[in-house]
């Protein structure tokens, strides 16, 4: 496989990869992932503002990462009033150690994340600080409580203070991709609903996105579909926190093409749908070949958790795009249905029989996606809508986070028209 070095163009202040010559030396396996050509020349900014204020206004909706104003005042008025599934869901974030009055950051200049976490540096202390941050802005919404909110900040700005070395080795993509996603919805809210965030810690937490994370997801991944998915999220998430209409623009069309070509329907034909740039995608493990069957998700014969990972990415960018009067739901919401019933009917309490060597279990997600297609357009999705009650109030997994509190039965509050 190639080795990749990073070129900055001057004009355009873009990242592009191409190889380096035999000869040189590669750069520390900070991309050891091929990246996809069909996102390669899409022209993204990826070097820092230097004005000191946050980037002007680009038609988004704010704040409108996942969740809106109206949405985070319903969640405040539903714990005040006891009214479930909030009401369990808010102690349990309430008593996670993420959400501790004196959490405290741990920074690193370098995020280092290779194969089986080797080496790993930093990785997991920003998987859990992003996730705080995010925690507590939510509890600042709901409590009212400043403090919380000073937290929030106070994570963010670390970050933005400290990371200078980017995410390195194989890995890296991802791991900007998860932290990235939840830093944004942390900081969404926060400069949003609170008004002691100061326009120049903005500003640099804008200059951390454009140059510590999207230079490793611009580009896509041509591994598995949980990456690329994941990346959409970051980028769709990022471009409303940033007010860049590109990167926005390029998360979502990243998204029409990995989605279509992770959850596989009968109507598709003999194989899957291939991803743009990449070729027929792994829906094998080991010599063992699922049967096609509607719903089947690109990597279920690896495991339940890639799946999930996936389809928590491809339901969170999607979400975040509804915020903003896209819907990209309707665009493929027969799989999104289709995975939520597959996965439901082989769990606790409908137990049917897996097929072949598929392994299911249960994952601290779904509820965005069940709010979405049933709460809110009134599809019967009764598979998953007995999994359910087995797995609230969710937690935390990566970018999976407490979904339960932002959207079990939450509707459409505070959406816009679709555009």
């Amino acid at each position: 496989m190639n080795a990749f070095r990073p070129v900055a163009l001057a004009t355009l202040g873009a990242f592009v990869m191409v190889p380096c010559p035999a000869s040189a030396k590669p750069v520390e396996a900070t991309y050891e992932a091929e990246m996809n050509p069909a996102y390669a020349s899409v022209q993204i900014v990826t070097t820092a503002d230097t004005g000191g204020q946050p980037a002007k206004p680009a038609g988004f909706i704010h704040p409108g990462v996942l969740v809106n104003r109206a949405q985070l005042e319903e969640i405040k008025r539903r714990v005040a009033a006891g009214i479930e599934p909030q009401r369990t869901a808010f102690a349990a974030m309430k008593a996670d150690p993420l959400c501790a009055p004196d959490y405290t950051p741990h920074p690193v200049p370098t995020v280092m994340s290779g194969p089986q976490s080797k080496p790993e540096v930093g990785a997991k202390d920003e998987q859990a600080d992003c996730a705080a941050a995010y925690g507590q802005a939510l509890m600042w919404c709901i409590t009212g409580e400043a403090a919380y909110a000073r937290n929030s900040m106070k994570i963010l700005n670390a970050w933005s203070g400290t990371l200078t070395g980017g995410h390195r080795y194989a890995n890296g993509p991802i791991q900007a991709a998860w932290c990235g996603s939840v830093f944004a919805r942390a900081a969404e809210i926060i400069r949003y609903t609170c008004p002691d965030w100061s326009a120049a810690d903005i500003a640099a937490c804008q200059n951390m996105f454009r140059t510590q994370f999207l230079p490793f997801m611009i580009h896509g991944d041509r591994e598995n579909g949980n990456k690329e998915l994941a990346m959409t999220e970051a980028l769709i998430n990022i471009g409303v926190f940033n007010d860049d209409r590109a990167v926005f623009d390029l998360g979502v069309k990243m998204w029409r093409g990995r989605t279509p070509a992770y959850i596989y329907l009968t109507t598709d034909g003999p194989k899957p749908v291939e991803p743009p740039g990449c070729g027929p995608a792994i829906w094998g493990n080991k010599g063992f070949m699922p049967a096609l069957v509607d719903g089947l998700t690109q990597e279920a014969a690896r495991d339940s958790h890639h799946s999930w990972l996936a389809f928590s990415s491809m339901t969170d960018a999607a979400e975040t795009a509804r915020q903003q009067g896209v819907d990209l739901y309707a665009e493929e919401g027969r799989r999104m249905m289709a995975a939520l019933e597959f996965e439901a009917r082989h769990l606790p309490p409908n137990n049917e029989p897996p097929p072949g060597k598929l392994l299911f279990g249960p994952q601290p997600t779904w509820e965005i996606a069940y709010n979405h297609f049933h709460t809110r357009l009134g599809h019967d999705l009764p598979m998953i809508a007995a999994v359910l009650p087995t797995v609230r109030p969710t937690g935390v997994n990566h970018h999976m986070a407490w979904e339960t509190l932002t959207h079990g039965g939450i509707g459409a509050v505070g959406l816009p028209p679709v555009k």
